[in-house]
């Protein structure tokens, strides 16, 4: 049985103790391991203090403690590690290396599961110990989790990192279709698994070849954007609304369409946010929530006409949902009734069972163009209104998006607005074409 001994060898006052470990071979034979510990004493202490019976002082205990406390980890860890490695008498550097072990402990490698849901918990606590994930992409992430989750219920499989290939893809599609989840949802959500899947192949697990493949996505359907034109805004504007909460929407809908911003900031403006420099010219002061970064937004005429009927306030705060809900009923009484396609968002429970937050759907089709409206409508409205007219540069300050392609992607020009525009475009650089200057040969009358 291996015996644990802790030593003072040396000559001097004061050093660190020694440790030895000896044990029998299976020929019968003693071997020992010997190397130094970090424990450091006295020669005093250690062969005369700490073997007293008696009389000790208060400072001598605490040392004795303190010297113990240091030894019987120490010893225990060694214990373990001899009996996990069994070392024989050849292994002459193993105690020390033990040692060095204990003393600098490597840091162990996070290990991380291989299982997709089980994965996505590591992933979103990497992302925010990180501080890398924002709060609308986290509630997305979870969204597309309790997906998986209710699929693997469905198919009666737990997906791994590394089955997250064709087959994968044909059961998401599958399952997407039986409830009724659009073609981009499905193409979004499923991008977002594969960024996931890449992350993990990243932290040394095994993934699937369809990852890199390009036609490993589900592609896209094109969908019709809408946003309000100068005469429906006109509308907007001089529709009468007998209900206070109406009116209220009415006037954070035309700030938002006069301000380009997304719910999240707009919803949050106050008076105290105004700031007015030595030209005297106002400004909203406020951070992005989505991009964080801050934004100096020109108060405009039309936003300053609103606040002047509110004795120079904003309109009283609301929820998203309830926003959602008036502005289309403020669109509704405003005769905004073209008919449009695009997509709503609709209960898809069936008849007579009680809806569950699953159970709801964008629905394309061709809808009035109220029913269509949502938060995003003056964002969109802003964008596309303005493109062309204020730089381009300008406008992405103002929304905030930091890519003339996704800023793109809020442009709602029909076609024959395009077409015009490109018209007019070219015909500002157009102008008479220079004449072809002519070369005329001269002949050398010497030579005639």
């Amino acid at each position: 049985m291996a015996r644990i001994y802790f030593l003072y060898r040396s000559k001097k006052d004061k050093a660190a103790l020694k440790v030895r470990l000896q044990d029998k071979g299976e020929d019968g034979k003693f071997f020992q391991f010997e190397a130094n510990t970090q424990i450091h004493t006295s020669n005093e202490f250690w062969n005369k203090t700490r073997k007293k019976q008696r009389g000790l002082s208060g400072e001598e205990k605490n040392e004795i403690k303190k010297v113990n406390n240091s030894i019987e980890p120490l010893e225990e860890f060694i214990l373990e590690q001899y009996e996990r490695d069994s070392p024989n008498g050849t292994h002459k550097d193993w105690l020390k290396l033990t040692l060095q072990d204990f003393y600098s402990p490597k840091k162990k490698e996070k290990q991380y599961p291989v299982f997709l849901v089980d994965f996505i918990t590591s992933y979103l606590a990497d992302k925010k110990a990180l501080n890398e994930l924002k709060e609308s992409q986290r509630k997305r992430i979870n969204t597309t989790r309790n997906k998986l989750i209710r699929l693997e219920k469905s198919v009666a499989k737990k997906y791994k990192i590394k089955d997250i290939n064709e087959e994968f893809k044909a059961d998401y599609i599958a399952y997407s279709e039986q409830q009724q989840y659009s073609i981009n949802t499905q193409s979004k959500e499923f991008e977002r698994i594969k960024t996931i899947c890449r992350y993990a192949e990243r932290k040394g697990l095994a993934v699937s070849e369809a990852l890199n493949e390009s036609s490993f996505k589900i592609s896209k359907e094109k969908v019709s954007n809408i946003y309000l034109g100068a005469s429906e805004i006109e509308l907007i504007e001089k529709v009468k609304l007998n209900q206070d909460y109406l009116e209220n929407a009415r006037d954070w809908l035309l700030i938002s369409i006069y301000s380009g911003q997304r719910i999240s900031d707009f919803m949050r403006f106050t008076s105290n946010m105004i700031f007015e420099d030595e030209n005297n010219r106002s400004f909203i002061i406020f951070t992005q929530v989505k991009t964080g970064h801050e934004m100096y937004l020109p108060l405009r005429t039309e936003i300053k006409s609103i606040l002047k009927k509110r004795n120079g306030n904003f309109p009283r705060a609301i929820s998203d949902q309830k926003y959602n809900d008036y502005i289309k009923l403020v669109c509704k009484k405003a005769g905004i009734n073209t008919i449009c396609q695009g997509k709503k968002r609709e209960c898809v429970a069936s008849e007579g069972q009680k809806p569950t937050k699953y159970d709801y759907r964008n629905i394309v089709g061709e809808f009035e163009k109220w029913e269509l409206i949502t938060s995003h409508i003056g964002r969109r409205t802003f964008a596309t209104l303005n493109y062309g007219i204020v730089p381009t540069p300008d406008l992405m300050y103002f929304t905030g998006h930091t890519s003339e392609k996704e800023f793109l992607n809020y442009i709602v020009r029909p076609d024959y607005d395009k077409a015009k525009r490109a018209f007019d475009s070219f015909n500002k650089k157009e102008s008479k074409p220079k004449p072809i200057p002519q070369l005329n040969v001269t002949k050398n009358a010497s030579n005639q």
